[in-house]
């Protein structure tokens, strides 16, 4: 039995509040899956009366109720208020003669409440957010088998709370995905109408034409990769990462990655410096590995002031191969470290050449190191001060 001592109450009520807030289910509609859970309580139990209690800061709100008209009662002196103190079961079978209850409002006064059983919603943290209770205005016995009910119909509820916050969660990331979707492919769209025009005022200059395919290509690149991390974040939500693993050449696949992405850093005027140990092999998948490394060298261009280095290197260490991408760019700030693996999220930093930025890339690059038993960290020693992104890969034993 967990009793809370008045020397933890004050931190265990604040807690208590914040992720009852978090549910964001204080005040909203009747909700008929709750209604279900209270009718069929009161049913089982042979109760007339059965509520979902929510314990805010200064009321007791229902989220359900059956048999029972009102919304909300205040919650000092309260029973519910009484009974999310403890993680056992809270019982009253004579109100009359209960000393706990004899003061309460509901047992003096007209409503005759003489019998009161209520356990607590609790979270997966240990919260008590609230009962499922069950009353009469007779007196009664609860034997083991409807306490234990009692139990498990609360453990529902619960399970309940937390499917519909998933519910909410989960849209309103559909939404910021649309959204940002919709936000970054409108940039490199609308400057096809304009290349296209530059094309005919251009068709007879061989070399502004080519420099104009070049943009175009470079803006369906753009587009391509946010649909590809899109495509692949989806996957990863879904649970679909699969690696097809076997021998590389860490060296080679990084140099490749540096030559790809040299155009981009000469149009900002940016030098990448490469560097490697020979022979560093290792097991991994070819493309998740190729895009790890990509999405690394391409943010340290994207997040970078205009003549900058950034230096790309490859070393082994004991049974791991490194690789370390630094630039000389905006930093990460306190806040921004916390942050820096989650989807979606913005960072102090902004690109410097009107690149697009999804919010999604890093996210996906934790997954899949994350996916080959690796590990990756970032240094910074704040704002301005650039940053340093460091890679672990586990070698191939042979």
């Amino acid at each position: 039995m967990k009793l809370i001592l008045s020397e933890d109450k004050f931190c265990y009520e604040s807690q208590r509040i914040n992720a009852l807030k978090k549910l964001e289910i204080l005040d909203t509609p009747p909700d008929g899956k709750f209604d279900k859970i209270t009718k069929l309580t009161a049913q089982l139990l042979d109760m007339p009366i059965a509520i979902i209690t929510l314990v805010d800061t200064d009321r007791i709100w229902f989220k359900s109720r059956y048999g029972l008209d009102a919304h909300e009662i205040g919650r000092d002196p309260g029973l519910c208020a009484s009974a999310i103190l403890s993680d056992d079961l809270y019982l009253i079978e004579n109100a009359k003669k209960d000393i706990r209850a004899l003061a309460n409002p509901l047992v003096a006064g007209s409503f005759g409440l003489r019998f009161y059983a209520a356990v607590p919603i609790q979270t997966k943290d240990g919260y008590n957010l609230g009962t499922l209770c069950v009353i009469d205005k007779k007196s009664r016995k609860l034997d083991n088998a409807k306490k234990e009910l009692l139990h498990n119909l609360a453990d529902i509820v619960m399970d309940q709370m937390d499917l519909r916050m998933d519910a909410r969660k989960a849209y309103r990331y559909q939404q910021q995905l649309m959204y940002t979707t919709a936000h970054d492919l409108k940039n490199p769209l609308s400057l096809m109408p304009l290349l296209a025009d530059m094309i005919v005022r251009q068709k007879d200059n061989p070399k502004a034409i080519e420099e104009i395919g070049l943009q175009i290509k470079d803006a369906g690149k753009r587009m391509n990769r946010l649909i590809t991390e899109l495509l692949e974040s989806a996957e990863e939500d879904n649970g679909k990462i699969q690696l097809r693993l076997k021998s590389i050449d860490l060296t080679e696949m990084v140099k490749g990655i540096v030559d790809s992405n040299m155009v981009r850093a000469r149009n900002k005027k940016q030098n990448i410096l490469f560097h490697s140990e020979k022979d560093i092999i290792l097991f991994a998948d070819h493309q998740r590995l190729t895009e790890i490394i990509d999405n690394l060298i391409n943010n340290a261009i994207k997040f970078s002031p205009f003549e900058k280095n950034i230096y790309v290197t490859i070393r082994s260490e004991k049974k791991f191969a490194v690789v370390t991408i630094k630039d000389e760019g905006q930093g990460l700030t306190t806040d921004d470290k916390k942050n820096l693996f989650k989807k979606f999220t913005s960072l102090s930093a902004k690109p410097t050449g009107d690149e697009i930025s999804t919010g999604l890339g890093l996210s996906i690059v934790k997954d899949y190191v994350d996916a080959h038993n690796g590990r990756i960290t970032a240094i910074s020693e704040g704002k301005g001060k650039g940053s340093t992104f460091i890679l672990k890969l586990p070698l191939s034993e042979n």
